[in-house]
């Protein structure tokens, strides 16, 4: 349904993708906001937010006359073909679902949900849709990673067989807001989502994981953790391990995949870095420079619009996101219960 909408869309009046912005916290401002604004074929038409002024002053930022202070109106109202949500992941799935009903395409910030079962909602609602949807991954973007997914196209370094990823910064709330699991706060769905977002699409669906978390500070991060170490297993024997550490001050950022016949490294990746992709091999060690724009979402942004105009899939899907958020339920199934916990993935009917 969807290709058969955008194909009439495109023969019809479209040449260019209407945003509404919907959020204008830390991440519009910075990224989301300077992105829509500067993406070719691409115009931010409106901005909404519960806090009226705060809407305003981005809204007027970036020389956009739209500003509302509630979603219904903005949704009934709006010229916008597309809704970027940059809200709390507590307000995903249902705004998201509101976006749908209003007959809107969606973009939504990550991590998609809460928890698996209600993003499995959405995905329903998406799959019975004929709008264009995504989960914002913009790692997936990166210069880094597209390299990477190239490499391991061409089989460089052969069947992947394993691999690690960490991530290590210090702890980072500007909205000062309370950090609470219930609330999808925790440091594995914000900060992990990345990472396992990108391993699932190298390396396939996991079949278990087994996971360990470690707080030192509760008056600080509430009922999150500081400390994790998550294994993932994949139905060929591969493993992959992720390390989590938001108590050190500084930033280590980075990824290596193990094949048959070598390995890459990303030394450093957006948002901690933009340094090269490093091949190892029998042959010897090599390192490619990439460069991905300061703006890490931009990327993403111009694949998103891209995908409109030329009635294809963005790269990353709604799809894609929902997976990941199988693994973490399953990732904290483990925490709670100290095993290896299985991971199902079914069709979505």
């Amino acid at each position: 349904m969807l290709l058969g909408f955008l194909v009439k869309e495109r023969h019809g009046i479209m040449d260019e993708v209407k945003w509404l912005l919907v959020g204008a916290g830390d991440i519009a401002r910075r990224r989301v906001a300077p992105a829509l604004v500067r993406a070719a074929n691409s115009r931010l038409v409106a901005v909404c937010d519960t806090c009226r002024e705060r809407a305003e002053e981005l809204a007027g930022a970036h020389g956009v006359g739209t500003v509302y202070g509630d979603y219904a109106q903005a949704l009934a109202e709006t010229e916008a073909d597309v809704v970027y949500l940059a809200t709390p992941q507590s307000t995903h799935i249902e705004l998201s679902l509101q976006a749908l009903a209003a007959g809107k395409h969606l973009l939504c910030e990550k991590p998609l949900g809460v928890n698996s079962a209600e993003c499995l909602r959405l995905l329903r609602a998406a799959r019975q849709s004929d709008r264009m949807t995504s989960c914002s991954n913009y790692r997936r973007l990166s210069e880094q990673c597209k390299l990477t997914a190239a490499m391991l196209e061409r089989g460089d370094i052969g069947p992947l067989v394993g691999g690690w990823g960490i991530y290590s910064t210090g702890f980072y709330n500007p909205g000062k807001h309370p950090v609470r699991q219930a609330l999808g706060m925790s440091r594995i769905k914000e900060l992990g989502y990345y990472l396992i977002d990108i391993v699932h699409n190298f390396y396939g669906m996991p079949v278990s994981v087994v996971a360990q978390t470690g707080q030192l500070h509760p008056e600080t991060m509430n009922d999150v953790e500081e400390l994790a170490t998550v294994v993932l297993k994949f139905p060929s024997g591969a493993i992959f391990t992720i390390i989590f550490n938001c108590i050190t001050q500084g930033t280590r950022h980075e990824m290596e995949f193990f094949g048959e016949r070598g390995r890459i490294q990303w030394p450093e990746w957006p948002p901690h870095g933009n340094g090269p992709v490093v091949r190892l091999t029998r042959a010897g060690t090599e390192s490619f420079p990439v460069h991905t724009d300061e703006n890490y979402h931009l990327p993403m942004i111009e694949d998103y619009v891209d995908a409109m105009l030329t009635s294809r899939a963005p790269l990353c899907t709604l799809e894609s996101a929902t997976k990941t958020e199988v693994i973490t339920d399953a990732i904290f199934r483990s925490i709670a219960s100290g095993r290896v916990e299985s991971i199902v993935w079914g069709e979505v009917r």
